[in-house]
């Protein structure tokens, strides 16, 4: 038992077998194998005490999936060991303690930024508030710019929480605004009084929890005596404090690996300093760096430390690889430039550098916005190809009339104050909207008034399901027989529909119908719990997503990309103002993405293609030259 039999490096090995007690911090570059490296240390820890349990946190619900898959063979009891984004570990704590710091049962979380701003404007239209006066929109063109204002106040508010600035702080850093704080505690109000919460709360709540009810704490660590966080580069101060106070003391035994180098979510507040610096003088860890990059041929490792300065170590083993750039008149001619490699490269099949055959699916296209792929899908489409975008991990909206209903009138069920998504359901309805929000009965009131406005299939359809869904149990409710029961319905409405569009309209509500049922079965298969409430939390958080079949060719942000890598990748649109973005108007700014950059390069494991077009087609439909992105210098491939 503890024994490690995994292979590793002298150096993985030395890590991965310190002694039990005590804090360690890992430096890793990209490729040096710092996920087996946690995960082994993991096995480790849980093979040499017998009760102990360990807390493993991540960034992203795919990273505590693939985590939980790596540690599922050993033999320890799997009770021991709790994997989850830190976002998820904060809201069990929430469903569970919420209640002994006032917060309300059942509380709902309101992840859609669009949802935040209406909950906000609708507490302030029930208080007759001039909302533009409110918002100081003085000009009166801003007035059709309303929701941009808004979205502002909502940037800084998440600031303010992800931040945690006191009143203080938060005047002197939005000094143009002296109301702000006053308009942040109006949104907080607003929120509350939907029996809400939003998704920097959740870790704000826990966090409060923790600290003032430390018994809670200790029923934690009696059971986890270690915590292992994963690209702890990326940590804001909220996410740092919430670990401490998880951990309780000083001489806990926690172990951080990251990258200073690949901290590419300072939007989000976050700060290698809390790694490197914060961390020290907390916790005095012991310091271990891994620089061997085992994953990438050295002409991308070449390129990579050209970017951050001996970050990279070549391996013996390693291949040759190769690096080229390109550049074109046009986006278009860029984008069959990239068509063409990849129609030659698939051709050919075969390559000595490459495992396997060559195919679309060991390709990826890179690039740093989603609109750089603008007329790459353009040329996709006219070509005929598949390919498919890496997109976050946020829950995927419904589009049939039966989803959207199906999700409004959950969450209406749960929280009859939400008077949010009530008036979404309404609208869905065409019914007008309550005088009063609140009670059981709602869900009964719109499918009366629903059903006598009018009938036929969808009318009878709708009707039923906002009865089955009003008749739902609050605690296990039987899902399996709700989707045998819809689908049943469904199908034959899809069968026997009077046009081409009414079929595909329930054929749409088929295919939603059991993805909510297969996101019950993940819930339920997790052990996320077993309540409605539970179950509509956890799609929130984006714990549920399924497994999309990524058929064809990928297309990739870099912040989607992160911690995946390919064989072969295309990293397009690499022009000043894009790579690096227009925005970096800092030094600060320009470093995270000279970040981006070191992170996108070594997602190749093999054949780099760089390529930039000396033209751009800008969005008000002119056209401007473009200049060859900063690093490509600083990379010496120009």
């Amino acid at each position: 038992m503890g024994n490690v039999s995994v292979q590793l490096s002298e150096k993985q090995r030395e890590i991965v077998e310190q002694p039990l007690n005590g804090s360690i911090q890992i430096l890793a570059s990209a490729g040096s194998g710092k996920t087996r490296v946690l995960t082994e240390r993991i096995r480790f820890i849980l093979g040499k005490v017998k009760k102990d349990g360990v807390i493993a946190l991540t960034f992203t619900n795919k990273a505590a999936a693939e985590m939980k898959e790596r540690l599922t063979s050993g033999t320890y009891d799997e009770n021991r060991i709790w994997v989850g984004t830190i976002h998820s570990v904060a809201q069990r704590i929430l469903e569970q303690y919420g209640h002994t710091i006032g917060l309300p049962s059942n509380v709902q979380i309101f992840e859609r930024d669009k949802d935040r701003m209406e909950v906000f404007l609708e507490a302030l239209r029930a208080d007759g508030v001039d909302i533009d006066d409110y918002l100081n929109v003085d000009d009166p063109k801003e007035k059709k710019s309303r929701e941009r204002n808004l979205q502002n106040y909502m940037d800084g508010f998440s600031t303010i929480k992800r931040e945690m600035l006191s009143e203080e702080e938060a005047s002197e850093r939005f000094s143009e605004n002296p109301d702000v704080w006053r308009i942040y505690n109006d949104y907080q109000n607003a929120l509350l009084n939907s029996r809400g919460i939003d998704y920097d709360d959740i870790l704000r709540y826990a966090h409060r929890i923790l600290l003032t009810q430390t018994w809670v704490g200790d029923l934690y660590r009696a059971k986890y005596s270690h915590i292992c966080v994963d690209e702890a580069q990326d940590l804001n101060r909220l996410q740092y404090e919430f670990v401490r106070a998880l951990a309780g003391s000083e001489d806990s035994n926690i172990m951080m690996v990251g990258d200073p180098d690949q901290m590419i979510y300072g939007f989000n507040g976050s700060s290698s300093l809390y790694l490197c610096e914060s961390f020290v003088a907390d916790y005095t860890p012991k310091t271990f760096l891994l620089t061997e990059n085992y994953r990438s041929s050295r002409a991308v490792i070449r390129a990579a430390n050209r970017l951050r300065p001996g970050t990279q170590k070549e391996t013996e083993f390693a291949l040759e690889g190769s690096v080229q750039l390109a550049h074109f008149p046009s986006e278009e001619e860029e984008a069959n430039w990239v068509l063409f490699h990849i129609q030659r490269l698939t051709e050919l099949k075969e390559h000595p550098e490459i495992e396997g055959y060559i195919s679309v699916d060991n390709m990826v296209v890179i690039a740093r916005n989603r609109f750089v792929f603008s007329k790459l899908e353009t040329a996709l489409k006219e070509q005929g190809t598949e390919y498919t975008v890496k997109v976050g991990e946020r829950e995927k909206l419904p589009e049939s009339l039966f989803g959207q209903v199906l999700d409004c009138a959950i969450r209406v069920k749960l929280n009859p104050n939400d008077w949010v998504i009530g008036k979404k359901l309404c609208q869905l309805l065409g019914i007008p909207t309550p005088p009063v929000w609140g009670g059981s009965e709602l869900l009964s009131q719109f499918q009366k008034g629903y059903c006598s406005n009018s009938n036929g299939s969808m009318v009878n359809l709708i009707g039923d399901l906002l009865s089955a869904v009003e008749n739902m149990a609050l605690e296990n409710p039987n899902i399996l027989h709700f989707e045998k029961q819809f689908a049943e319905k469904l199908g034959k409405l899809a069968t026997a529909g009077p046009d081409e569009e009414s079929k595909l309209e329930y054929g749409r509500s088929l295919i939603e119908l059991q993805e909510f049922s297969d996101r019950w079965t993940r819930f339920r298969k997790l052990g996320l719990g077993n309540s409605l409430s539970s179950f509509r939390n956890a799609i929130a958080l984006g714990k549920l997503n399924l497994d999309v079949s990524e058929t064809g060719l990928t297309l990739s942000t870099v912040h989607a990309m992160k911690g995946l890598e390919k064989d072969i990748v295309f990293l397009i649109g690499f022009c000043d103002g894009t790579f690096p973005d227009y925005r970096a108007d800092t030094i600060a700014k320009l470093n995270e993405e000279r970040n981006a950059a070191f992170v996108a390069v070594p997602r190749a494991r093999r054949w780099l293609f760089i390529s930039y077009p000396l033209s751009r087609m800008m969005p008000w439909g002119s056209s401007r030259p473009q200049q060859p992105s900063r690093f490509i210098q600083e990379m010496d491939l120009s």
